[in-house]
């Protein structure tokens, strides 16, 4: 009775045993059959956290520093404010050019994938006389972007409206095409490491300066741009001044500070800063900070 006992147990343990294989075998055959899907789908779960993370970082920051992008109204020139998709500009009715163009763009902006549109149109909100083709045509000049298009692939809209006259100003092509257009890749560049980059540009105008077309386009003897990275652990500014001409010198020989480019502009930029801030960053001029 004993042995029979002994084998009948033992009997029970191998099925147990059996069955326990059975069953291990059957889930590494399901979790090898749906492996790639869940792998797949944690992925996108993980991209798209990242993604919100990195829109909600800059939306609180843009509640803290609203507008942070909007220089100070101007008193002593012609100045209509339109905002658009991606930029807000200050027109000047008696220039048929911006004051300023501002903006801010984000890494996450830099991804998008909007194409040119390449049409040059008017403005729809400018009020009274706009720039056109016809002015530029022949001119010698090219139309220069200040918002330049290929910050504006994000959206569709944004990349329609970067090409409204209201948004452009007579540039040497030397320049349109070359260290400007260097500035602009440059800060692309900066955004992938910085996050999100606040950006301000526009022209240099004397009553001595010529006119295009039948509209009678100023021509500007130089440019502008302020570049502004508030978003880092130590916040910092830089500026630029180009004359309107070709010239291939490092971008670093054209930095300035941005007290100086509001000295020479009028214009007084990142108000929304805290003062502390502001003053320290616009005192400052450092190429080395950023790479040039």
């Amino acid at each position: 009775m004993a042995k029979k006992k002994k084998k009948s147990k033992l009997a029970s343990f191998f099925k147990i045993l059996l069955l326990a294989i059975l069953i291990v075998i059957t889930v590494v055959l399901i979790y090898e059959h749906f492996r790639t899907p869940i792998l797949q789908a944690t992925q996108t779960v993980v991209e798209k956290a990242e993604k919100a993370m990195e829109h909600t970082a800059a939306s609180s920051v843009k509640e803290v520093y609203a507008d942070l992008e909007l220089p100070a109204p101007i008193t002593n020139k012609d100045e209509q404010i339109i905002r658009h998709t991606g930029y807000t500009v200050s027109y000047n009715q008696a220039w048929r050019l911006p004051n300023w163009v501002a903006y801010e763009l984000t890494r996450e902006e830099t991804k998008g994938t909007a194409t040119r549109t390449n049409k040059f149109i008017t403005d729809p909100m400018v009020k009274g006389v706009s720039a056109s083709n016809r002015d530029y045509s022949h001119s010698g000049f090219d139309r220069g972007h200040m918002a330049p298009a290929g910050d504006m692939t994000w959206s569709s809209t944004a990349m329609k409206e970067s090409f409204y006259f209201s948004n452009m100003c007579p540039q040497v092509p030397g320049l349109n095409r070359g260290r400007w257009k260097d500035l602009e890749e440059q800060i692309r560049e900066w955004v992938a490491e910085d996050s999100a980059l606040v950006i301000v540009c526009g022209p240099l105008i004397d009553k001595k300066d010529s006119t295009i077309g039948k509209n009678r386009i100023a021509v500007p003897h130089a440019f502008f741009k302020v570049i502004l990275a508030p978003y880092v652990s130590s916040p910092r500014a830089i500026g630029f001044i180009f004359k309107n001409e070709k010239d291939v010198s490092p971008l670093r020989s054209y930095t300035a500070t941005v007290d100086s480019v509001e000295s020479l502009t009028g214009i007084d930029f990142f108000t929304a800063l805290p003062d502390k801030i502001e003053n320290h960053v616009e005192a400052q001029c450092t190429p080395s900070d950023w790479g040039i």
